[in-house]
């Protein structure tokens, strides 16, 4: 890449979104200054293909070398570039694929919700604070804190400063007629007396959405819940990018943090709206994300968490003012974030297994479970649910990438509208559905593994994962296999298509579950018929078929009815703690009683993983 010298206007379309590129800012850089919608699953270190853009007007830089790779000698030609890999050269204009500008409808996955008795850290005392006079001129807090104490000893001993602030006026205002939320002796708010919901949020902080629950700490019953995806995208689709560029400046790690932090504060104002509620009435909040998500979320420092073995700043639960974390919350509201495990194994997996714990498992308790969080890092535990063994916990993670989420999949998108979701083919037909009925314009994750089970079962793969290159489907491009599952009629643009890198990729992210589901077994001495259930939580696990997912063999070939699909079961896991205090220290104990597994390095793992790559001789389901 040669650097430009000078500022060029560059508009991107759809849209004819006008912006500036700055000296040396390569293409995406320019978006994402501009917020300017584009996908960048390797955060920008052209790794992978998902900023894919065509210049549709103005001079085009020459090809990086990279790119010369990546794209056929016609679509360098009709202009196609990587953002990541050029420079504006002059003023241009720039088109963006759908399916690098999808916005996601599924960042959000609705859960069976839970209910548990509420015994939140806070509490809501109505007082009426007298007034001070000549007699007895107490200040203020004092005052406050008499009235709470005598309505219960004990209940109220300090108040955060930033409510002291506000005291004159919220006890003047309201004629000494008011509510202390109160945390463990703490005013943290003040609010007038009433019966509107005192709302909590929980939070599921993953790699790819944000998803949260707005609940009533009075009764423990869920508001709504909402989902959208973490802006932190925009830097990479996996842990190990944004890893990577927050270690580069404190700046980076702050806007990290802030994006963060942001995106919640989004989640929180559109909740709130829905049932006319300020989010600032907010009184507590629990936060459950990987180790990666947990340091960026906090602004502690990741650079030992990029490199082999792994080591968390904090792995214990934390607890911090909203305020320190840029949430929007009460004046002296409190974030509760889980205790990580260790490794890459954080606190959402904590949270899942605090969920998954409290559901009824009387038909499979002398047997064990083997709970699995697929995503760009997937993580699994084996947990012994009777016998001598009862409570014992197997826990490890394994680097799946962004494949199984349409990441390193040369058309493949988040899960937006026209993105291909199911596909069955029929000898030389193909049947493919998409989000919302549209036209195909790519392929997401449920779609990528359908595509390679049925590719598999249809005979176009073989065992060890070639594409054959005699099926009416597959066309070769400089000697590249590649399978149209929609063609250009169907898309009314460019054909949607499978190549044999995107399959090469899906047995990478395969293999690796499949290898990390062995060890486990291994470990515990166990064989997959000794396990009574198989608990797949998270976005991705929540619409994948299950028989494609046996098929090749990323999941263990046992009857289908030993699965349970949970959803968000991260979330659920937030929403108890936030709910009921006591839960927050079951999940301390959750993570402190895990023995982990680092398979960084390992020669077990690698062995496993090499033999977990292929499919399987014969898919049954």
């Amino acid at each position: 890449m040669t650097l430009a010298a000078t500022s060029h206007q560059v508009t991107f379309d759809p849209g004819s979104q006008q912006t500036w590129c700055l000296p040396g800012e390569t293409l995406m850089d320019c978006a994402r200054r501009s917020g300017i919608r584009l996908s960048a699953v390797c955060g920008g270190r052209g790794l992978c293909r998902g900023c894919v853009v065509r210049i549709t007007r103005g001079p085009v830089a020459p090809p990086s070398a990279a790119d010369r790779e990546f794209f056929s000698p016609e679509e360098i030609e009709r202009n196609w570039r990587r953002a990541c890999q050029t420079l504006a050269c002059a003023d241009c204009r720039v088109e963006i694929p759908a399916r690098a500008m999808a916005t996601p409808v599924r960042a959000q996955v609705e859960t069976q919700d839970v209910w548990v008795r509420p015994d939140p850290a806070v509490r809501l005392y109505p007082v009426n604070v007298a007034p001070a006079n000549l007699e007895h001129p107490a200040a203020d807090d004092q005052r406050l804190i008499r009235a709470l104490n005598e309505i219960l000893p004990g209940a109220g001993s300090r108040i955060d400063i930033e409510v002291a602030r506000g005291l004159p006026e919220s006890v003047r205002a309201a004629g000494g007629e008011v509510s202390a939320v109160v945390r463990f002796g703490e005013v943290i708010g003040l609010i007038p007396t009433g019966k509107e919901p005192l709302p909590g949020l929980a939070v599921d902080l993953g790699t790819t959405n944000i998803a949260a629950l707005l609940v009533d700490l009075r009764t423990g019953r869920t508001l709504g819940s909402q989902g959208i995806e973490n802006p932190q995208t925009a830097y990479g689709g996996d842990v190990i990018s944004r890893i990577g560029y927050a270690r580069g400046s404190r700046e980076a790690l702050r806007q990290l943090r802030d994006l963060a932090a942001g995106g919640i504060n989004r989640l929180a104002r559109l909740l709130c709206e829905e049932r006319s509620l300020d989010p600032a009435r907010i009184a507590d909040v629990t936060v459950a994300g990987n180790t990666a998500m947990h340091h960026l979320f906090l602004g502690l420092p990741v650079d030992r968490l990029g490199v082999a073995p792994f080591v968390a700043a904090v792995s214990g639960a934390a607890d911090v003012k909203a305020r320190d974390a840029g949430i929007t919350a009460m004046p002296g509201a409190w974030v509760h974030l889980f205790p990580n495990i260790a490794g890459f194994v954080g606190g959402d997996h904590t949270a899942v297994l605090l969920a998954i714990g409290v559901e009824d498992q009387s038909e499979t308790k002398s047997k064990p479970v083997i709970a699995i969080d697929i995503g760009t890092n997937t993580e699994m535990s084996l947990i012994h649910t009777g016998g001598p063994r009862q409570g014992r916990m197997l826990s490890l993670s394994v680097p799946s990438g962004p494949a199984l989420e349409g990441g390193h999949i040369k058309c493949g998108m988040r899960s937006a509208p026209g993105a291909i979701e199911a596909v069955k083919i029929h000898g030389d037909r193909v049947e493919v559905e998409t989000i919302g009925g549209a036209p195909a314009v790519g392929i997401c994750g449920s779609g990528v593994v359908d595509t390679v089970a049925q590719l598999y079962l249809a005979g176009v793969l073989d065992r060890g994962g070639r594409m054959v290159k005699d099926h009416a489907r597959v066309r070769l491009t400089n000697g590249r296999a590649a399978f149209t599952l929609a063609d250009e009629s169907e898309t009314g643009g460019a054909p949607v298509v499978f190549t044999q890198h995107d399959v090469r990729a899906v047995q990478l992210a395969k293999g690796a579950i499949r290898a990390g589901i062995s060890i486990l077994l291994a470990e515990a001495g166990l064989r997959e018929d000794d396990i009574g259930q198989f608990i797949i939580a998270g976005a991705f696990g929540a619409y994948i078929d299950l028989e494609s997912a046996v098929a090749i063999d990323m999941l263990p070939a046992v009857p289908l009815e030993r699965f349970a699909q949970v959803g968000n079961a991260a979330g659920i896991g937030a929403k108890l703690a936030l709910v009921s205090y006591p839960h927050r220290a079951t999940a301390q104990s959750i993570a402190a009683s895990s023995r982990y597994l680092e398979l960084s390095g390992s020669a077990r793992f690698n062995d496993v993983f090499v033999k977990s790559i292929g499919f399987p001789l014969r898919c049954t389901t």
